[in-house]
């Protein structure tokens, strides 16, 4: 009886799934929706399908390191922060998002998690001010001017909103001001900064000594100026003891399926004592 319920369910275009608790699955389960029910754009689903990979290779990296502080940089809403505490992540987290608007909303997110705290700040290599371009899209936000590949990729998401002066200051430059990078923590960095990855990277000479996994988003086709390639973040990060291991598409060219972005993850070989 229920093979012929489940037969004439799925002649009628529906699927009975099994409830599951595990994140990664019940993203799967919604992304399975989505791609079966609204995407027909091939690229969507080239450009959504490598989500639950990358969440699932998060909390491998998560539980492996035991990581207890999370540097989330270039925190936008607390998307990422927020994704890592879906996974099962109980640790502390230090955001810095310099978007006024988007800080608002991070600051919201972050309100009930004690063990989450923010800062309106952009990182870089030099501590300056600088110009931060918020786009329609304020996930493109940026330090650096988006170009014509992108204008043309993404359309109105990178129309420019408006141009925000903001505070960059070197990650390193914080430790004495926030203690919980002070601390002895096992950490992972993430930075998502729409092309001001590397200069993060640069400015956390420190930090990185005493980090276990690092997140980083590499350019393959720049939609910005001077974004950094996946060559330029290895050979940077390298040296520094640490291995790629993983890189998950975020988006591709219509045209050709070139990819655009990838957010890409390194780890130290061993776990930080």
């Amino acid at each position: 009886m229920k093979r012929l319920i489940r037969r004439l369910l799925r002649q009628a275009g529906l699927e009975l799934l099994h409830r599951a608790d595990d994140p990664v699955l019940a993203h799967l389960r919604t992304l399975h929706e989505r791609l079966r029910l609204g995407a027909r754009n091939r690229v969507t689903w080239d450009d959504l399908l490598p989500q639950p990979a990358m969440h699932a290779h998060l909390r491998h990296l998560l539980e492996l390191h035991r990581i207890d502080l999370l540097l989330d940089v270039g925190a936008n809403r607390g998307q990422f922060a927020s994704l890592a505490r879906s996974l099962g992540y109980v640790g502390k987290i230090v955001s810095f998002e310099p978007s006024m608007e988007a800080f608002t909303a991070l600051q919201a997110a972050a309100r009930n998690d004690p063990a989450w705290q923010v800062h309106r700040l952009a990182l870089g290599d030099a501590t300056a001010e600088m110009s931060l371009h918020v786009y329609r899209d304020d996930t493109f936000s940026s330090l650096h001017a988006a170009n014509q590949a992108g204008e043309s990729r993404f359309g109105d998401y990178l129309a420019l909103n408006h141009v925000e002066t903001v505070a960059v200051r070197l990650l390193d430059s914080l430790a004495a001001e926030i203690p919980e990078i002070n601390a002895p923590h096992r950490i992972m960095l993430k930075t998502d900064t729409q092309g001001h990855d590397l200069a993060v990277l640069r400015g956390a000479k420190a930090i990185l000594d005493r980090t276990a996994a690092v997140v980083a988003e590499a350019s393959f086709q720049p939609i910005y100026d001077d974004a950094p390639s996946l060559r330029d973040l290895s050979a940077h990060l390298e040296p520094l003891g640490f291995s790629l291991s993983g890189v998950y598409p975020l988006s591709h060219r219509e045209t050709d399926l070139a990819l655009i972005e990838a957010d890409c993850f390194f780890t130290r070989p061993s776990p930080i004592a």
